[in-house]
């Protein structure tokens, strides 16, 4: 990338982001401030309108529970509902003037029996006629007042309140009071919702659906029809009829706009209300301050372009000459020298690159001789190491032939015991594998001949477990095949000895698990150790196998370099990767001098 565009761009957001950003906080702070106003008018709408309506709906209660409470008007029903003359008709007929003088502006009123028929109403054709309101049954075994919004036979919306009549702790019948919508919801006023604003009251019907009872302007055809699934619980209707009042940021209405919303719950009849208004509306007055802001940053873009054409010429060449000499010093090359003689901060680069050169220098020239120490001083522990592995070995060997004669004595005299020949067997495999080993760190500094026999890798491995004390919360799982290999079993056990004994020590006291398997390829052996241990950090991996490194506190460093010997000087390899931990062994099935035979 050119230096002048480059510096356009520093330029462009360094200018930029700052009246961006100012622009952005202004934005959203005018859009909380907005969003607060809004749903408190909201809140306030629905509180005014819940307490309207509740207070309405408990008026009307309050006289239906008047006129159910009123002994003579009960008396004179109980006592219409038996044979009589036909003053009981005239004294029904009085009752019923009485109950529409203390209800008011009734759409009708219905006295129903105990049977259903209705004993006098204010629409004469129902009288002696069948009730058929659903919910008839549920009504006339209660003695609480029951409010619903239903449709007339005639298709009108009413909302009826019924209330069961007893006398004498007996059910003599049920009063049907209907009222027109417009005298519940008659003093709403959706205009102070704005263009877009809307208020809606619905109730949960039988089959979990949310039913609009309001607004009441709706096609005739959808009256009382329009539904909503509960399962919506996007919707503010939704949240309504759930008593979750409150106000809403992020929901939708039923055509799936945006809205902000306040919810409010009557639980006196179990509606649902809520008021909301599009955010398309609210946020209007936003977009202005938007094309300001674009116009701002676009003046500002242009009057970048000409400073940073005017600045480029000055610092580019002097940019671009050091980075010149950068590349060469990237190739290796550190007799190069940067050559600007400014009088400005560039000179004071120019000469810092070129103290940053020399000291490139100076430090590649230590760093070699650094490492060269290095490596004497490793070179020197290797050879104190093969001195003392001498002197012990030196040591050992004798003792070992002495326990081991002992041992062979007792055998002569204890044939016949399983138990004691069984024990001398497994001490010689120890003894055996302590001269191995002996001889292993030997080998690393003067490595013996590899004896390359045909074999079973899995009484290999058997031999080697017989030999290592498992602990009690250790699993060892070994493989269920075999494979036949030409190798020296000896060393091929000291390398599954020392990788086994490496997974108990990394397991440590927690309960684990190692798992052997045997694979076989179309020319080579796999043998993989994985262990349930904690995993190999990334650091230690790539030095898992140099010489003298060792994580642990009693470690030699000399006992995974020995396996890789002894696995390279059979042609083969060894890795290992974490997560979980395994060792992976490949061999060649067969020595090379057999393959040529």
């Amino acid at each position: 990338m050119k230096f002048r565009l480059k510096l356009f761009i520093v330029l462009l957001v360094v200018s930029i982001i700052p009246i961006f950003l100012v622009g952005i906080i202004s934005y959203y702070d005018n859009q909380r401030t907005i969003t607060e106003h809004t749903l408190n008018n909201l809140e306030f709408f629905i509180e005014k309108e819940k307490k309207n309506i509740t207070n309405t709906i408990n008026f009307h209660s309050e006289r239906l529970n008047f006129i159910s409470n009123r002994a003579e008007i009960l008396q004179t029903i109980q006592d219409y509902k038996k044979p009589s003359a036909d003053v009981n008709r005239e004294k029904i007929d009085e009752v019923l003037e009485i109950i529409k003088n203390v209800v008011g502006n009734a759409e009708k009123i219905s006295i129903i029996g105990v049977d259903g028929t209705v004993l006098t109403s204010t629409k004469i054709s129902e009288i002696n006629q069948e009730q058929a309101y659903e919910k008839f049954e549920e009504i006339k075994n209660s003695d609480q007042i029951t409010i619903d919004y239903i449709l007339t036979n005639e298709g009108r919306p009413v909302i009826l309140f019924s209330k069961g009549l007893i006398l004498n702790e007996s059910m003599i019948g049920v009063i049907f009071v209907e009222f027109q919508p417009e005298s519940i919801f008659g003093q709403i006023n959706v205009n102070a919702l704005g263009r877009t604003g809307e208020f809606v009251i619905a109730k949960k019907t039988q089959e979990n659906k949310a039913l609009l009872i309001y607004p009441l302007i709706i096609e005739e055809d959808t009256i009382l029809q329009k539904t909503i699934s509960m399962e919506r619980q996007n919707i503010p209707i939704v949240q309504a009829l759930l008593n979750n009042q409150n106000s809403f940021l992020n929901l939708v209405n039923d055509n799936d706009e945006p809205i902000l919303a306040a919810t409010g719950y009557i639980e006196e009849v179990g509606w649902g209300m809520v008021a909301n208004i599009s955010k398309s509306e609210i946020f209007s007055s936003l977009q202005f301050s938007v094309l300001i802001l674009i116009f701002v940053i676009a003046a500002i873009s242009i009057a970048v372009v000409i400073i940073s054409i005017l600045l480029s010429q000055t610092i580019a060449r002097p940019i671009k000459e050091m980075v010149n000499v950068s590349d060469q010093i990237t190739r290796g090359n550190l007799n190069v020298r940067s050559k600007i003689n400014t009088k400005d901060e560039l000179n004071i680069l120019s000469n810092s690159l070129n103290d940053m050169i020399e000291s490139l220098e100076k430090k590649i020239k230590i760093e070699a001789e650094l490492e060269d120490s290095k490596n004497q001083l490793r070179n020197e522990r290797i050879k104190t190491i093969g001195m003392l592995a001498s002197q012990i070995a030196h040591d050992i060997k004798n003792p070992l032939y002495i326990i081991k004669n002992s041992i062979e004595i007792i055998r002569k005299k204890n044939p016949e015991n399983k138990i004691i020949i069984r024990e001398i067997n497994r001490a010689n495999r120890g003894i055996a594998r302590i001269s191995h080993q002996v001889e292993d760190v030997l080998n690393y500094v003067n490595p013996t001949q590899t004896r390359f026999i045909p074999g079973s890798l899995l009484k290999i491995i058997q031999s080697t477990m017989d030999t290592v004390k498992i602990p009690e919360k250790v699993e060892v799982i070994l493989p269920k095949k075999d494979i036949l290999v030409e190798c020296d079993a000896e060393k091929m056990e000291s390398v599954f000895n020392n990788i086994i004994l490496n997974a108990i020590h990394a397991i440590g006291n927690t309960v684990g698990k190692i798992t052997i398997r045997l694979m076989q390829d179309k020319d080579n052996a796999i043998i993989e150790f994985e262990n349930t241990g904690p995993n190999i950090e990334e650091n230690v991996l790539p030095k898992i196998f140099e010489p003298l490194f060792s994580t642990k506190e009693k470690g030699t460093g000399l006992g995974l370099v020995s396996c890789k010997n002894i696995i390279e000087t059979h042609g083969g390899n060894i890795s290992v990767r974490s997560n979980p931990v395994i060792f992976k062994i490949k061999i060649p099935l067969k020595h090379e001098n057999t393959k040529k035979t």
